[in-house]
C-alpha cells in the first residue's frame, strides 16, 4: 500500500475486506497450476490425468499409487533393455532383485515378504506385463524368513527340528519335512524352528 494511504481508516478497512478474497484466489491458482503436474496434484488434479488417459478412477487407493499409475501410462517410448527394466523398477520405488535366465527365458523377481506392500506388488505386475517380452516367463517372489526358540523340559529324551516351506500371500504349493533326532533327556532342551516362506505368482 502507498505511503501516502497510511493512518486513512476507510482503505485500511478496505484492504483487510478484500485480504479473504485475494488469499481465496491465490490459493486457488495456485493449486490450478499444481495440478498439472503429476507429483504435486490433488485427488481432482489426479482425476482429470486419469480421464485423459482412460484410467479407471479408485478413491480407495492412496494418492502415491494413483500417480504412479499415471506415470505408468505416460512413460516415453524407449528399448526395453534388461537395465533399463531394473531402473525402472526401482525409480517407481518397488523393492526388488531382478534375475533372469537366459537359457530358460525366466524374468524373476526377489522381494521381502515384510517389506514389498499390495501395492507395489500391483506396480510390479503391471510393468512386467508391458514390458517383458511375451516369450519369457514371469516368476514374481516374495521371501519371508523367522525363526524361534522354544525352552521346553522333555522327559523322553528326544528333540524335534522341523524345518518348513510355507506359501506367502500366493503361491503354487508348499511342503513340509521333519527331522527327529534321539538324545538323552535333558531339561530345559531348546527346540528351534525355521521357516522360510517362498511365494511364486
Amino acid at each position: 500500500m502507498p505511503a501516502y494511504y497510511d493512518g486513512v481508516q476507510e482503505m485500511i478497512a478496505l484492504l483487510k475486506a478484500e485480504e479473504v478474497g485475494f488469499s481465496k484466489v491465490e490459493t486457488d491458482t495456485t493449486r490450478l497450476l499444481l495440478n498439472t503436474f503429476v507429483d504435486q496434484a490433488d485427488s481432482d488434479g489426479l482425476s482429470i490425468m486419469e480421464t485423459q488417459l482412460h484410467i479407471d478412477t479408485d478413491l480407495s487407493l492412496s494418492l502415491e499409487s494413483r500417480r504412479y499409475a499415471i506415470k505408468m501410462r505416460m512413460l516415453p517410448p524407449h528399448p526395453i533393455t534388461f537395465k533399463y527394466l531394473k531402473d525402472l523398477i526401482k525409480s517407481f520405488n518397488i523393492p526388488a532383485d531382478v534375475q533372469r535366465d537366459v537359457q530358460k527365458q525366466v524374468l524373476t523377481t526377489i522381494s521381502d515378504y515384510d517389506v514389498l506392500t499390495k501395492e507395489q506388488l500391483d506396480r510390479l505386475k503391471y510393468l512386467l506385463n508391458v514390458y517383458v517380452p511375451a516369450n519369457m516367463v514371469l516368476d514374481i517372489q516374495t521371501h519371508a524368513e523367522t525363526s524361534t526358540a522354544i525352552k521346553l523340559t522333555i522327559l523322553t529324551g528326544m528333540t524335534t527340528y522341523v524345518q518348513t516351506s510355507i506359501p506367502a500371500k500366493t503361491s503354487w504349493g508348499g511342503s513340509s519335512d521333519m527331522h527327529m533326532v534321539m538324545a538323552p533327556a535333558i531339561a530345559g532342551t531348546t527346540v528351534q524352528t525355521t521357516i522360510n516362506a517362498k511365494e511364486g505368482d
